[in-house]
């Protein structure tokens, strides 16, 4: 059987034991836990043992899952016992039993919580570290390791650049031949205003003489 389930195993036989042995006693006899409420503890170290006994392989650890169906039922168990020590009736003392399941209850609590089997124990070294082990869901994920990146594919190296071939420096331009400048415009003579025209005389005819003169 792996370690942890053995350990869970025997601490909730401890705690049954404990409700049979005497938890009170006094000058009239003892009283056992079978008496009271010790068959509600009974009950509640069993679920514990047959958790560790019966779910999934005995050689394998036991799932985080099922770590509150071991603990709760022992800390219920705890508290019972617990609030007893403060009724006790006058004339009475407190007996054997009811501190073995006292200390039974508490010992299923911390082996649950920070016994890793093969690998020992692992003490809480802050309340994270409590409600982590204990399985309980809190509001803050826990921050995730980095994985490693894969190594980047090599850089193919890019083929290199033909040069441009040079260019051919363009032909030198012909100065165009210089322009032979225009002959000069000889002036035109002033035109001689024509004579003004002779008044053309028309001559009278002479009247013909009317016939009767």
């Amino acid at each position: 059987m792996e370690k942890k389930r053995m350990f869970i195993l025997i601490v909730a036989v401890i705690g049954m034991i404990g409700t049979f042995l005497p938890w009170l006693t006094s000058v009239w006899g003892s009283v056992s836990g079978t008496k009271g409420d010790g068959w509600i503890t009974l009950v509640l170290f069993a679920i514990g043992g047959a958790i560790a006994f019966f779910y999934g392989n005995k050689e394998d650890d036991l799932p985080k899952k099922m770590f509150p169906v071991v603990w709760i039922p022992a800390g219920i168990a705890f508290v019972i016992c617990f609030v007893k020590l403060f009724s006790v009736p006058m004339g009475a003392s407190i007996g054997f039993g009811l501190w073995l399941v006292i200390l039974a209850g508490l010992a299923q609590i911390f082996v649950t919580f920070f016994f890793k089997g093969a690998a020992g124990w692992d003490m809480p070294k802050s309340m994270a570290d409590v409600t982590r082990a204990a399985g309980i869901p809190t509001s803050k994920k826990d921050p995730e390791i980095a994985k490693p990146e894969a190594p980047a594919a090599p850089v193919t190296p890019a083929a290199p650049v033909t040069p441009a071939a040079p260019v051919t420096p363009a032909a030198p331009v012909t100065p165009a031949a210089p322009v032979t400048p225009a002959a000069p415009v000889t002036p035109v003579a002033p035109v001689t205003p024509a004579a003004p025209a002779a008044p053309e005389v028309k001559e009278e005819e002479p009247d013909e003489p009317k016939p009767g003169e």
